[in-house]
């Protein structure tokens, strides 16, 4: 099975935006989405820590600045192919006491000591203004306009790209605002707003909820992007179900909600196996201490201490195994019954081929390695039995 991509949230450079508060409605937004998204804690940035995300969001960091030494990472860790969103605020690296601009640097973008005002096109602030001039990108299709609130403009230079500038009416005028930039074989886009992401501010905007979920597929190293859905042809000779794009939406949305969850959970199983491992490794340990402390009492006192009631590591294996095999039949069956309901209103032409395919191939790929799996496991019963 293929591991869903997954975005980091730093969290070591005190960050306005974080996944359990200012930004919990994008994480919520990427994990449907086919995302895994998570916090990352762990001070210093090291390059044995963040290779296991394809994309790292800084979302503002506020009276913090990288380290040389973090900044050397974080370059070498887009020139190998990672995805870096950099977001900042009014005011850039000097409002914020952040040197977020020594890094972007590198890439050809920089964060202006300005804020983006907009007297005429706001969500009724000059400091929340409406951004239309939009660049033709993979991370603007779809989307119209942008919210950008109590954000700063942007100096790009070099191979970097103007995804986003303000209008000729907007203070300052005609200035970038996000740029994104391809830089070895990996992506970087700047935002001068935090607050595009925001939950309750910029992302209740539709087109700011387009753009993020394109900006992380992007710089993740996937370009195709979502399509708005489509009711199946009907085939020939046949009529096709009279459905409303809203309901196709909300169907489709259901359905993704539920095949991720599917993937969460089998997360999560594999935790709890690893712990009752441990456990397992513990209670074999205390058997094995309490059967010499037995035979020691017997050989010193002559009481005899019954130990038939331990089991021995054999039979504790075997017992997890015929456990093991019952859930893994289990989740097999539970699978194949999501993938013939998918079937079914594939059928019926209710469902868009392209979310079709996706949904068949992700479960199919999780049927083969159950049943490999599963297969495994007999193979084990069987050894232990004979």
């Amino acid at each position: 099975m293929s591991r869903r991509m997954k975005v980091f949230f730093d969290q070591t450079q005190n960050e306005r935006g974080r996944l359990d508060t200012t930004y919990s409605t994008l994480g919520n937004l990427l994990t449907d989405n086919d995302f895994d998204v998570e916090p990352y804690t762990e001070f210093m940035i090291l390059a044995k820590n963040i290779k296991t995300a394809e994309v790292l969001v800084f979302g503002c960091p506020n009276s913090s600045k990288l380290r040389p030494a973090e900044i050397d990472v974080l370059t070498n860790y887009v020139k190998a192919g990672g995805g870096l969103f950099l977001l900042s605020l009014s005011g850039g690296d000097r409002g914020l006491m952040n040197n977020l601009s020594k890094l972007s640097k590198t890439f050809g973008i920089e964060f202006d000591n300005t804020a983006v005002k907009d007297e005429r096109s706001n969500d009724g602030l000059p400091t929340m203004p409406f951004v239309s001039n939009l660049t033709a990108h993979p991370c603007t299709e779809d989307a119209q306009d942008l919210l950008y609130p109590s954000g700063c403009s942007l100096k790009v230079s070099g191979s970097a790209v103007v995804l986003a500038a303000t209008s000729d009416m907007a203070d300052p005028a005609n200035q970038p605002v996000i740029a994104a930039v391809e830089y070895g074989k990996g992506r970087v886009i700047c935002s001068g707003s935090y607050e595009i992401f925001r939950k309750g501010g910029g992302l209740k905007h539709a087109g700011n909820k387009t753009f993020a979920i394109n900006a992380i597929k992007w710089l993740s190293g996937d370009v195709r992007l979502a399509k708005p859905s489509k009711v199946a042809k009907a085939k020939k000779g046949t009529a096709a179900a009279e459905v409303s794009p809203a309901k196709l939406d909300e169907m489709e949305g259901a359905l993704r909600r539920l095949v991720n969850a599917v993937f969460d959970l089998q997360k999560d199983i594999g935790k709890v196996g690893e712990q009752v491992t441990r456990v397992d490794s513990n209670v074999e340990m205390l058997r094995n201490q309490f059967q010499d402390f037995a035979e020691k009492t017997q050989q010193q006192f002559g009481v005899m201490i019954p130990t038939k009631q331990f089991k021995t590591l054999e039979e504790n294996q075997e017992v997890d195994l015929q456990a093991d095999i019952k859930a893994l039949q289990r989740e097999v069956k539970s699978i194949q019954q999501l993938k013939d309901h998918i079937k079914q209103r594939h059928s019926s032409g209710i469902m868009a081929e392209e979310t079709y395919d996706e949904q068949v191939k992700k479960l199919d790929t999780r049927l083969t390695n159950l049943k490999k799996h599963l297969k495994g496991k007999k193979k084990e019963l069987k050894e232990i039995g004979q």
